[in-house]
C-alpha cells in the first residue's frame, strides 16, 4: 500500500511491506527500482523480530541522516515490528536542504503507516495431529475448547483424520498437556509441533 507526497516538485512515495527476516527485506528493497522506474532514491528502514529486534536503515544516496533515520524513527514511534518502510523520491529540481529532507521523509513515512494501518501479530507454532475417525469428534471438541474452531483448523480425511493448525506460543504449554494425555491413551496417532515460531495476525 503506497502513499504519495509532493514537496517543492519532488515526489515522495511511501511503501509499507511486511518482512519477517532481513533476507526477505533485502529482496523486497531490491524490487523497488523495477517498480518505480527512473526514481532517484529508494530510502528505507526496517525493524524485524520480537525480543531481539534487528533495526537497519539507509539514506540511499541522500545526505547522511536525512532519510533512513527519520523513516526508522517513525517505525519506532509506532512500535512496529516485522515491518519494512521504503520511501522513493523523484527529484523535482529544487534542493530541500537537510531539514527539508528530514521533514519530507518523516512525513511520507508517517502517511504511509497511517494509510496501511497496523495489525497486532503474535508468534504461533504449527501443530500437526492425526487420529482415527473414532476419536475425531473428541479431538475437535478439545480444540474448540481452546478456541480452535473449524475456521482455524485444516482437516484432511483419508485413512485417518489429519489436522493442522497454528497455535499461539502462549497457549502451547496448557494445550500440549491435554493433547499429550490423549496421545498416551492411544487417542492420537501423531502429535508434532513445528520448530520455528511464525508471526500471525492476532485473532
Amino acid at each position: 500500500m503506497d502513499v504519495e507526497l509532493t514537496v517543492r516538485r519532488s515526489r515522495f512515495i511511501g511503501s509499507v511491506r511486511i518482512a519477517l527476516d532481513p533476507d526477505e527485506a533485502t529482496e523486497k528493497i531490491k524490487s523497488f527500482p523495477e517498480i518505480f522506474l527512473k526514481a532517484n532514491h529508494h530510502c528505507w528502514a526496517y525493524r524485524i523480530g520480537t525480543d531481539n529486534l534487528i533495526e537497519h536503515s539507509s539514506d540511499a544516496g541522500e545526505p547522511a541522516g536525512t532519510a533512513g533515520r527519520p523513516i526508522l524513527g517513525t517505525l519506532k514511534r509506532h512500535s512496529l515490528q516485522n515491518t519494512l518502510l521504503v520511501v522513493t523520491r523523484y527529484f523535482g529540481g529544487i534542493k530541500l536542504g537537510v531539514r527539508g529532507l528530514i521533514e519530507a521523509y518523516g512525513e511520507t513515512a508517517e502517511l504511509a503507516i497511517t494509510k496501511a494501518g497496523t495489525v497486532e501479530m503474535e508468534l504461533n507454532l504449527n501443530l500437526d495431529l492425526s487420529c482415527s475417525y473414532e476419536y475425531s469428534k473428541t479431538l475437535s471438541s478439545t480444540l474448540k475448547k481452546w478456541g480452535f474452531g473449524d475456521d482455524r483448523v485444516s482437516a484432511m480425511y483419508g485413512e485417518n483424520v489429519e489436522m493442522s493448525l497454528y497455535v499461539p506460543c502462549s497457549l502451547k504449554t496448557e494445550l500440549a498437556l491435554s493433547l499429550e494425555e490423549m496421545l498416551s491413551r492411544g487417542m492420537l496417532q501423531k502429535l508434532e509441533w513445528g520448530n520455528s515460531a511464525v508471526p500471525i495476525a492476532k485473532v
